[in-house]
C-alpha cells in the first residue's frame, strides 16, 4: 500500500510523485481569514447589540461576561465547527476556494480543527498576524503555527483550479505509427494527472525508486488500457507514448505524419 506524506507544495508518495494538490498562498489564506473575521464581527456585533437592547437578567455586570463567552464562542468555535463539519472549510475558504487537509491530504477531524482554532490567540490576536504571515512565508507549504501543531495545511480545492501548464508529450522516437493506434479511450483524467506528475518530476527521484514506480505506473497503466505489454517499450517511453496518444486524441498535438 502506498501511503501519500506531505512536501512542498503538494502531496506526494513515498517514491516522489506529487499528487495535484497546490497548497494555498499567503495572499487567498489572509482573503479567506478577512472574509471569516468580517463574518464573526457582525455576528458579535449584532448579539451584543441585542443583549443590551434586552438588557439581559442579572445586570451590567452578566450582559458584560455574555458578551465576552459569546465572543470567545463565535472567534475560536466557529472555525472549528465549521471545518469539522464541512470538510476543512469555512465560509471565507468556501468563498475562496480553499480547504484544510491533513498531512496525508485527508479530511480534519475536531481535534486538528481545535488546534489550529487555539493557536490563533498566537497566530493573529497577540501578534496583529504577523507571526503567521510570517510562518506562512516560510514554511514549504504555507502552513502557520497552527498548521504545524495540527499536522494540517490549507489547499486550493482541486475542484476549482482551473489552470495546469500546458506540456506538450511527443512521441518519442520510434513510437510514431504505435501512438497513431493506439487506444486511450480508457485512460481516466486521474491516472492521466498522475502519470503527467510522474514524467515531469523524474528528474527528482533516486535511481531506484525512478525504475520501480515508472515500472508500476506502466504495468498498471499497460493492464487498465489493454495494451500488450506496454507494446515493448521502457516503462517511461511507454507512460510518455500513452500521454502523447491522449493528446493527440484530444487534438493537443498536430496530426502525426507516418512514413
Amino acid at each position: 500500500m502506498t501511503t501519500a506524506v506531505a512536501a512542498g507544495r503538494g502531496i506526494v508518495t513515498p517514491q516522489g510523485v506529487i499528487l495535484d494538490l497546490e497548497a494555498a498562498g499567503v495572499g487567498f489564506r489572509g482573503l479567506a481569514r478577512f472574509i471569516d473575521v468580517v463574518i464573526a464581527a457582525f455576528l458579535i456585533v449584532a448579539v451584543v447589540q441585542f443583549i443590551e437592547i434586552t438588557g439581559a437578567v442579572g445586570g451590567a455586570t452578566f450582559s458584560l461576561v455574555l458578551q465576552i463567552i459569546f465572543s470567545f464562542l463565535v472567534l475560536f468555535m466557529y472555525p472549528v465547527v465549521a471545518e469539522t463539519y464541512f470538510r476543512g472549510r469555512t465560509i471565507g475558504k468556501w468563498v475562496t476556494g480553499l480547504r484544510v487537509v491533513t498531512l496525508e491530504a485527508g479530511p480534519v477531524g475536531f481535534r486538528e480543527a481545535f488546534i489550529r482554532s487555539l493557536f490563533q490567540l498566537v497566530d493573529f490576536i497577540l501578534t496583529y498576524g504577523g507571526l503567521a504571515l510570517i510562518c506562512g512565508m516560510f514554511t514549504k507549504r504555507s502552513q502557520r503555527l497552527g498548521d504545524l501543531a495540527a499536522g494540517t495545511f490549507v489547499i486550493r480545492d482541486p475542484r476549482v483550479i482551473s489552470h495546469v501548464p500546458a506540456v506538450a508529450f511527443t512521441p518519442p522516437m520510434g513510437t510514431e505509427i504505435i501512438v497513431a493506434n493506439m487506444n486511450v479511450m480508457k485512460l481516466r483524467p486521474k491516472q492521466e494527472r498522475v502519470i503527467r506528475s510522474f514524467l515531469l518530476r523524474v528528474g527528482e527521484l533516486s535511481g531506484p525508486a525512478r525504475v520501480d514506480l515508472g515500472t508500476r505506473l506502466a504495468a498498471v497503466t499497460s493492464e487498465h488500457l489493454g495494451h500488450p505489454g506496454t507494446y515493448g517499450l521502457p516503462p517511461e517511453t511507454y507512460l510518455v507514448a500513452v500521454l502523447a496518444a491522449a493528446q493527440l486524441r484530444d487534438g493537443g498535438l498536430a496530426q502525426l505524419t507516418i512514413t
